[in-house]
Protein backbone atom coordinates (compact mmCIF):
# COMPACT_ATOMS: atom_id res chain seq x y z
CA UNK A 1 0.00 0.00 0.00
CA UNK A 2 2.88 2.38 0.78
CA UNK A 3 4.30 1.81 -2.71
CA UNK A 4 0.96 2.73 -4.30
CA UNK A 5 0.72 5.91 -2.16
CA UNK A 6 4.32 6.83 -2.99
CA UNK A 7 3.73 6.20 -6.71
CA UNK A 8 0.51 8.27 -6.59
CA UNK A 9 2.26 11.15 -4.85
CA UNK A 10 5.09 11.07 -7.41
CA UNK A 11 2.63 10.96 -10.30
CA UNK A 12 0.70 13.91 -8.86
CA UNK A 13 3.90 15.96 -8.46
CA UNK A 14 4.94 15.17 -12.04
CA UNK A 15 1.53 16.24 -13.37
CA UNK A 16 1.68 19.52 -11.44
CA UNK A 17 5.19 20.22 -12.73
CA UNK A 18 4.01 19.56 -16.30
CA UNK A 19 1.11 21.97 -15.87
CA UNK A 20 3.37 24.75 -14.57
CA UNK A 21 6.15 24.32 -17.16
CA UNK A 22 4.28 22.88 -20.12
CA UNK A 23 1.29 25.17 -20.03
CA UNK A 24 3.00 28.35 -18.90
CA UNK A 25 0.76 28.57 -15.83
CA UNK A 26 3.27 30.60 -13.84
CA UNK A 27 1.82 34.09 -13.57
CA UNK A 28 3.89 37.01 -14.74
CA UNK A 29 3.90 40.05 -12.46
CA UNK A 30 2.66 43.15 -14.28
CA UNK A 31 3.41 46.61 -12.85
CA UNK A 32 1.93 49.92 -14.01
CA UNK A 33 4.26 52.88 -14.27
CA UNK A 34 5.67 55.66 -16.39
CA UNK A 35 8.45 55.60 -18.95
CA UNK A 36 11.06 58.31 -19.46
CA UNK A 37 12.33 57.89 -23.03
CA UNK A 38 15.18 60.38 -22.54
CA UNK A 39 16.72 58.17 -19.85
CA UNK A 40 15.17 54.84 -20.96
CA UNK A 41 13.79 54.29 -17.47
CA UNK A 42 10.60 52.78 -16.10
CA UNK A 43 9.22 54.05 -12.78
CA UNK A 44 6.48 52.14 -10.97
CA UNK A 45 3.48 54.22 -9.90
CA UNK A 46 3.03 55.19 -6.28
CA UNK A 47 -0.21 54.15 -4.55
CA UNK A 48 -1.70 57.66 -4.66
CA UNK A 49 -1.17 58.16 -8.40
CA UNK A 50 -4.89 58.51 -9.13
CA UNK A 51 -5.00 55.50 -11.43
CA UNK A 52 -4.12 51.84 -11.09
CA UNK A 53 -3.96 48.47 -12.81
CA UNK A 54 -5.97 45.44 -11.75
CA UNK A 55 -4.70 42.06 -12.90
CA UNK A 56 -6.87 38.98 -13.01
CA UNK A 57 -4.83 36.28 -14.71
CA UNK A 58 -4.16 37.58 -18.23
CA UNK A 59 -6.75 40.35 -18.09
CA UNK A 60 -5.41 43.80 -17.20
CA UNK A 61 -7.81 46.66 -16.45
CA UNK A 62 -6.88 50.32 -15.96
CA UNK A 63 -8.98 52.25 -13.44
CA UNK A 64 -9.03 55.82 -12.15
CA UNK A 65 -7.92 58.96 -14.00
CA UNK A 66 -5.39 58.09 -16.70
CA UNK A 67 -3.19 61.11 -17.46
CA UNK A 68 -2.56 62.68 -20.84
CA UNK A 69 1.06 62.38 -22.01
CA UNK A 70 3.19 63.89 -24.75
CA UNK A 71 4.14 61.48 -27.52
CA UNK A 72 6.88 58.97 -26.76
CA UNK A 73 8.63 56.22 -28.74
CA UNK A 74 6.69 57.02 -31.90
CA UNK A 75 3.33 56.93 -30.10
CA UNK A 76 1.24 60.05 -30.64
CA UNK A 77 0.33 62.18 -27.62
CA UNK A 78 -2.62 60.84 -25.68
CA UNK A 79 -3.31 58.53 -22.77
CA UNK A 80 -0.02 56.63 -22.72
CA UNK A 81 0.90 54.11 -20.04
CA UNK A 82 3.89 51.87 -19.37
CA UNK A 83 3.76 48.30 -18.08
CA UNK A 84 6.58 46.12 -16.79
CA UNK A 85 6.14 42.36 -17.31
CA UNK A 86 8.41 40.43 -14.94
CA UNK A 87 8.76 36.69 -15.49
CA UNK A 88 8.61 34.51 -12.39
CA UNK A 89 11.87 33.07 -11.08
CA UNK A 90 11.37 29.72 -12.87
CA UNK A 91 11.22 31.49 -16.24
CA UNK A 92 14.46 32.44 -17.95
CA UNK A 93 14.07 34.30 -21.24
CA UNK A 94 16.24 32.82 -24.00
CA UNK A 95 16.96 33.18 -27.72
CA UNK A 96 13.46 31.86 -28.47
CA UNK A 97 11.75 34.69 -26.58
CA UNK A 98 9.09 36.23 -28.79
CA UNK A 99 6.98 39.28 -28.09
CA UNK A 100 4.14 40.71 -30.14
CA UNK A 101 2.26 43.86 -29.24
CA UNK A 102 -0.69 45.64 -30.72
CA UNK A 103 -2.35 48.98 -30.23
CA UNK A 104 -4.52 51.27 -32.27
CA UNK A 105 -1.51 53.00 -33.88
CA UNK A 106 0.16 49.94 -35.41
CA UNK A 107 -1.86 49.79 -38.63
CA UNK A 108 1.14 49.68 -40.99
CA UNK A 109 2.16 46.30 -39.58
CA UNK A 110 -1.28 44.72 -39.73
CA UNK A 111 -1.90 45.77 -36.14
CA UNK A 112 1.02 43.83 -34.63
CA UNK A 113 4.63 44.71 -33.82
CA UNK A 114 7.02 41.83 -33.25
CA UNK A 115 10.14 41.81 -31.05
CA UNK A 116 12.63 39.24 -29.82
CA UNK A 117 14.69 38.88 -26.64
CA UNK A 118 16.62 42.05 -27.50
CA UNK A 119 13.54 44.01 -26.33
CA UNK A 120 14.04 42.71 -22.77
CA UNK A 121 15.68 44.67 -19.98
CA UNK A 122 18.91 43.38 -18.40
CA UNK A 123 16.88 41.75 -15.61
CA UNK A 124 14.76 39.82 -18.14
CA UNK A 125 11.65 41.98 -17.74
CA UNK A 126 9.79 43.63 -20.58
CA UNK A 127 8.72 47.28 -20.60
CA UNK A 128 5.73 47.97 -22.86
CA UNK A 129 4.61 51.51 -23.60
CA UNK A 130 1.24 51.90 -25.31
CA UNK A 131 -1.64 54.30 -25.81
CA UNK A 132 -5.06 53.39 -24.45
CA UNK A 133 -8.66 54.39 -24.97
CA UNK A 134 -12.05 53.12 -23.84
CA UNK A 135 -13.17 51.71 -27.18
CA UNK A 136 -10.29 49.34 -28.03
CA UNK A 137 -8.38 46.91 -25.89
CA UNK A 138 -4.72 46.31 -26.65
CA UNK A 139 -2.83 43.04 -26.47
CA UNK A 140 0.62 41.72 -25.81
CA UNK A 141 1.70 38.15 -26.52
CA UNK A 142 4.78 36.86 -24.73
CA UNK A 143 6.58 33.56 -25.20
CA UNK A 144 9.35 33.72 -22.59
CA UNK A 145 11.27 30.61 -23.75
CA UNK A 146 10.94 27.23 -25.43
CA UNK A 147 9.51 25.60 -22.29
CA UNK A 148 6.57 27.95 -21.85
CA UNK A 149 3.49 28.46 -23.97
CA UNK A 150 2.76 31.86 -25.44
CA UNK A 151 0.58 33.96 -23.14
CA UNK A 152 -1.69 36.73 -24.41
CA UNK A 153 -2.48 39.63 -22.08
CA UNK A 154 -5.43 41.91 -22.84
CA UNK A 155 -5.34 45.47 -21.52
CA UNK A 156 -8.53 47.50 -21.36
CA UNK A 157 -9.75 50.70 -19.75
CA UNK A 158 -12.60 50.36 -17.28
CA UNK A 159 -15.72 52.21 -18.42
CA UNK A 160 -15.74 54.18 -15.16
CA UNK A 161 -12.17 55.43 -15.74
CA UNK A 162 -11.45 58.99 -16.87
CA UNK A 163 -9.11 59.75 -19.76
CA UNK A 164 -7.46 63.14 -19.20
CA UNK A 165 -7.07 65.47 -22.16
CA UNK A 166 -4.37 67.95 -23.15
CA UNK A 167 -4.30 71.18 -21.22
CA UNK A 168 -3.54 74.48 -22.92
Amino acid sequence: MKIIKLFSAGLMAACCAFLVVGCGAAETKVTLGTYDAANSTFTALQENAGYNLEQSGNKLVLKGEIPYSNGVLGIEAGNIIALRFEPTTEITPDEQTKIQTTNNQDEESGGWNEYDQTALEEDGSLIWVTSVNKTESVQIKIKWNKDFEEVTYTLSVDQTATLSTATA
